[in-house]
């Protein structure tokens, strides 16, 4: 299932225009360490599956549902007999929806939904998933439409699902807390069209109405990261782009056109973020790009 393997990062080749890739996977056969920037979600269909992240194992039961999101470095562990369906598509597909950007920043790097245990949303993601599969191989017309319609509809109610985890049942404090969160929406919607400029953190608490010490609290309590720390990773996602998809700029015109003022502050918060160094970065990619399709 692995076609190309840089030590640990995973290029995928989207078999659709749109971004997107169905296994039905049935070999006995196991997956070591890896990553890839898009998400990716198994469902099994016969016989289990084992998804390990870090120190935590999560086994799969057939219809259970995983999803891992883009960067978290898991293995996968398959039984001597069995059949899932892996799901993997690019990010972009949820970023060119406003809200949907923001809403990765704020999902955990693991979704667990088990068939057995009650949980509310194991029916509709199952039937959503259903679908997609259903399209993919009838390949019919406007398939691409309604995959894609399909997706939205999972991330929609992964997000209305935050909301409600973030309200308190009380009346009032719902209503106080659900102006809380449109208020960090705003804020962040505002961060990812204005990156590229010297934004601070006094500037986007007025923007929202805030005092900066009331909404540095509730920034850090609904997108559980900082106001910079948000920023940042804004910053760094655009700047992976522009390594991935560009020899002929420089590492400072790279830094410089994702919004760092300086070429000590990109690389040092790259590495951060990223745990390599921009340069490293930009190697691994390109070196991942089999012959023909740099320029595809």
């Amino acid at each position: 299932m692995i076609e190309i393997l840089n030590g640990l990062h995973e290029t995928i080749h989207y078999e659709c225009p749109m971004g997107l890739q169905l296994y039905r996977n049935v070999k006995n056969e196991d997956y070591p360490e890896h990553w890839h920037v898009g998400i990716e979600i198994i469902m099994p269909s016969k016989g289990g599956y084992e998804v390990i992240v870090g120190e935590e194992r999560y086994f799969l039961e057939p219809d259970d549902i995983i999803l891992i999101h883009s960067g978290v470095i898991h293995s996968l562990r398959a039984p001597s007999k069995g059949e899932r369906y892996i799901l993997q598509f690019d990010t972009t597909l949820l970023y060119n929806l406003r809200e949907m950007e923001t809403l990765l920043y704020m999902m955990p790097p693991v979704i667990f939904i088990k068939k057995e245990g009650g949980d509310l949303l194991h029916g509709f993601f199952k039937e959503k998933i259903d679908k997609i599969i259903r399209e993919y191989r009838e390949d019919g017309t406007f398939r691409e439409a309604s995959i894609y319609a399909a997706l939205i509809e999972i991330y929609v109610e992964l997000g209305r699902k935050e909301v409600h985890r973030n309200v308190s049942p009380g009346k009032n404090e719902s209503t106080k807390q659900r102006l809380y969160f449109e208020a960090v929406m705003s804020a962040c919607t505002y961060i990812n069209k204005h990156y590229m400029e010297n934004l601070n953190l006094e500037q986007v608490a007025q923007l929202v109405g805030f005092s900066k010490y009331h909404f540095t609290r509730i920034f850090k309590q609904y997108m559980n990261m900082t106001f910079y720390e948000y920023l940042n990773s804004k910053r760094v996602k655009k700047a992976e782009e522009l390594l991935y998809h560009t020899k002929e700029l420089s590492i400072t015109e790279v830094a410089m056109g994702s919004g760092f003022s300086s070429i000590s502050a990109f690389n040092r918060t790259f590495k951060m973020i990223k745990n390599c160094s921009p340069s490293d970065y930009r190697k691994i990619r390109q070196q991942a790009i089999p012959t023909g399709l740099e320029n595809s």
